[in-house]
C-alpha cells in the first residue's frame, strides 16, 4: 500500500473526481477526511470506504467558509492526530459565457471556491505540516487554466485556476526546505456528475470529444491514480509540478 500510515484531507471528495481520490487513497491505505456541503454524499463515500475495510470521516462545510476550513483541519488531526495530505479539489459547475455577459457577482463567486478556497485550505494546513517536518498539498485544477481553448468561453473559472496554478509554485518554492510540497495536476474534460449532465446534448457531447486527442472523455479514478504519486513518498523529490491529465489535448 503506498500510503500506508498517511492521513489526508480531500476537499469535495462527496461526488466525482474528490470522491475517487478518496476511496483509491484509501485503497491504498491512507485514513480519509472528506469535506463538502452535502452531509449525504460525505456520508455515503465515508460508507463505502469504511465497508472496504478503510479508515474515513466525514467533515461537512464549505471552503468558502474560513470557520468550516479550520474545523476541517483542526477535527482531521484531533481525530487522527496528523495531516499528510492535503488535496484542494473542491468545486462547483463554472459559469461559461461572453467575457462582457459575466457579472461582478459570478466573477467573485468563481474565485471565492476555486480560488480562495484552495488559499484557505492550504493556509489551514501548513502550521500542522510545518510541526511535523512535512507534508504534501495537491491542487487539483484544470488544463483550461494553462491554455485558452476556443469555443470555451468560461473567463472566471480559467482565470481562477491559472492562479490555482501559479499559487502551487508559489507555495512549492517557499516551503521545499521545510518539507512541505505543493503539486497540481490539471484534468481536462472529466466525466464527473456536472459534466455528464451537459454531454447530454449530442453537440455538446461531440465538441468536448473532439478536443481530445484520445476521442474520449477521462474518468474520475484516472485523476486518482495520478493523484497518488503526489500523496505518496514516491514524489518527495517533485515539487512544483504541474501534470496534466488530459486525454492528449495539451500536446495537440
Amino acid at each position: 500500500m503506498r500510503l500506508r500510515n498517511k492521513v489526508a484531507i480531500v476537499t469535495g471528495g462527496g461526488t466525482g473526481i474528490g470522491e475517487a481520490i478518496a476511496t483509491v487513497f484509501a485503497r491504498e491505505g491512507a485514513t480519509v477526511a472528506i469535506t463538502g456541503r452535502r452531509k449525504s454524499e460525505l456520508e455515503r463515500v465515508v460508507k463505502y470506504i469504511q465497508q472496504h475495510g478503510g479508515q474515513a470521516l466525514a467533515i461537512q462545510g464549505s471552503v468558502t467558509a474560513e470557520p468550516d476550513v479550520r474545523n476541517a483541519v483542526d477535527a482531521t488531526v484531533r481525530t487522527f492526530g496528523r495531516l499528510d495530505v492535503l488535496v484542494n479539489n473542491a468545486g462547483n459547475l463554472f459559469h461559461a459565457g461572453p467575457l462582457h455577459d459575466t457579472s461582478d457577482d459570478i466573477w467573485d463567486e468563481t474565485f471565492a471556491i476555486f480560488m480562495k478556497g484552495t488559499f484557505r485550505f492550504i493556509r489551514a494546513a501548513i502550521p500542522q505540516m510545518l510541526k511535523q517536518g512535512e507534508g504534501s498539498i495537491l491542487n487539483v485544477s484544470t488544463i483550461a487554466g494553462m491554455k485558452a481553448i476556443s469555443g470555451f468561453p468560461a473567463h472566471a473559472y480559467q482565470a481562477a485556476k491559472a492562479g490555482v496554478n501559479m499559487l502551487t509554485k508559489t507555495v512549492a518554492v517557499e516551503y521545499a526546505k521545510q518539507g512541505i510540497r505543493c503539486n497540481g495536476i490539471c484534468p481536462a474534460g472529466v466525466l464527473t456528475p456536472p459534466v455528464q449532465a451537459m454531454l447530454n446534448d449530442p453537440n455538446m457531447k461531440a465538441f468536448f470529444e473532439g478536443l481530445h486527442p484520445m476521442g474520449r472523455l477521462g474518468r474520475p479514478e484516472e485523476i486518482a491514480e495520478a493523484a497518488i504519486y503526489f500523496a505518496s513518498d514516491e514524489s518527495r523529490w517533485t515539487t512544483g509540478s504541474i501534470l496534466a491529465v488530459d486525454g492528449g489535448v495539451m500536446a495537440a
